[in-house]
C-alpha cells in the first residue's frame, strides 16, 4: 500500500480471499438446508411411528397381527412377536428423502395382562 491507497494486486488478492470465503459460506448453507429436511422428515416419521403404536395399543390384544399401512408420503410394516403377556411390536417407517428411501425403526411393549 502507497499514500495514494491499494494497489491493484492487494485488490486482486482481497477479491480472491472474499470470493473464497463466500463460496464456503453457501456451500455450508446447502448442508444446513438438507439436514434440515432430513430432521424434518425423521420427526415426522416419529409423530407417525407414536401414533401407530397409540392405535395398536387401543386394540385387543387377541388380534394384535404383523401388518403395513401408508401414511401420508410415510410406509410402515410392523410385526409382533408375543412373549407371555407382553407383545413387542418393531415398526419399520421408509419414507424418501431426496437422495433415496430412508428407513427408521421404532420399537415398543405392549402389555396384554388382565385389568386389575
Amino acid at each position: 500500500m502507497n499514500a495514494r491507497g491499494f494497489s491493484l494486486i492487494e485488490l486482486m488478492i482481497a477479491m480472491v480471499i472474499l470470493t473464497v470465503g463466500v463460496l464456503g459460506v453457501a456451500a455450508s448453507a446447502r448442508l444446513v438446508t438438507q439436514m434440515t429436511g432430513s430432521g424434518g422428515r425423521y420427526g415426522g416419521s416419529s409423530v407417525v411411528a407414536s401414533s401407530r403404536f397409540e392405535q395398536l395399543r387401543a386394540g385387543d390384544c387377541a388380534t394384535l397381527t404383523a401388518g403395513s399401512a401408508t401414511t401420508g408420503k410415510y410406509s410402515e410394516s410392523w410385526t409382533v412377536a408375543p412373549s407371555g403377556l407382553l407383545r413387542t411390536v418393531t415398526l419399520t417407517i421408509s419414507y424418501n428423502d431426496g437422495r433415496g428411501t430412508r428407513s427408521a425403526v421404532f420399537a415398543t411393549t405392549i402389555s396384554c395382562a388382565p385389568s386389575v
